[in-house]
């Protein structure tokens, strides 16, 4: 069966990668294309989205703690400046760096980040330059990383150029290291974007876990509303049974099979789903088919 992970981080360095997950590694893995490419070559996972995530609130403030004392009104005017010129760099080399990537492999798609909290004009000029030079389809959102919602003003451009151009929307949903609660990405605060932006496919991923049944309730009232079970795999109390009953529910032309590695094993996971009580056909959508359709792949 050709199997294709929906939710799979790859970062530009090991040492990027043990941060992204807490300084340590989560379950063996250090994130890097290299391991992606490991998975690949072994056959069982056909191809992969390679997410870009980027802490740059954290960053900023980090950065903003070193900033010197005693500096005038000017200063730190121009420190902030050249501070927010930085973080603009960092986000689109990483862009850049996953769409080379996925340009010299083809078994990668690039999934660039947008962010919330950079300026605008920078945001829409970031996105259009990487559909222009790379024909990029898909943006990975990470409100919970920055501490805001995803119906946060600073996304609302974000999420007009996507209805414009076409781009589908991959969101982070439910808990995080960030926000161990999930009240960051819970699915309440992405009712005003599915209203707002009815033509953008947005997909909130892990199931919104811990916090399922809201996501369900709000699959029942928009259409362009997808998930993924990423993470939840390995990393929740849910059963067999219970993600079959959710899949069901969800609807199963609306769900993605995802890992988030390096946070869970894309082949382990998928084993795990192979086994579910689900039809051939169910499991093909799961895997294959809705992704193709979802993400406008081609076959």
């Amino acid at each position: 069966m050709n199997i294709i992970d929906s939710h799979f981080h790859i970062y530009k360095s090991e040492q990027a990668g043990l941060l992204a997950q807490g300084g340590g590694s989560f379950c063996g893995f250090k994130g890097t294309l290299e391991e992606a490419k490991t998975f690949l070559d072994r056959g069982h996972i056909k191809k992969l989205l390679a997410l870009a995530v980027i802490p740059i609130s954290p960053m900023r403030e980090a950065a903003m703690k070193k900033r010197p004392e005693g500096l005038n009104a000017a200063k730190r005017e121009e420190f902030a400046l050249e501070l927010e010129s930085k973080l603009e760099k960092r986000l689109s080399d990483y862009n850049d760096y996953l769409c080379r990537s996925a340009r010299e492999d083809g078994r990668l798609e690039p999934v660039i980040a947008a962010d919330g909290s950079l300026k605008a004009d920078f945001m829409i000029q970031e996105i259009m330059t990487k559909v222009e030079s790379y024909g990029i389809k898909i943006l990975k959102i990470h409100p919970a990383v920055n501490g805001i919602t995803p119906d946060h003003k600073g996304y609302e451009p974000v999420f007009e150029l996507a209805q414009d151009q076409g781009i589908t929307v991959i969101s982070h949903g439910g808990l995080s290291g960030e926000d161990p609660e999930g009240k960051y990405c819970a699915p309440e605060n992405f009712e005003n974007v599915l209203q707002r932006f009815p033509r953008v496919k947005l997909i909130v991923a892990h199931l919104a876990y811990p916090h399922t049944d809201g996501l369900l309730k709000l699959a029942g009232k928009f259409e362009n509303l997808y998930t993924d079970i990423s993470f939840v795999m390995r990393n929740s109390s849910l059963s067999d049974e219970a993600l079959v009953e959710i899949i069901s529910s969800f609807g199963k032309e609306r769900v993605l099979f995802g890992s988030d590695f390096p946070w869970s094993n894309p082949e382990e996971d998928a084993e795990r789903l192979l086994k579910f009580k689900l039809s051939e056909n169910e499991l093909d959508l799961l895997v294959h088919q809705n992704a193709i359709k979802i993400f406008n792949l081609g076959q």
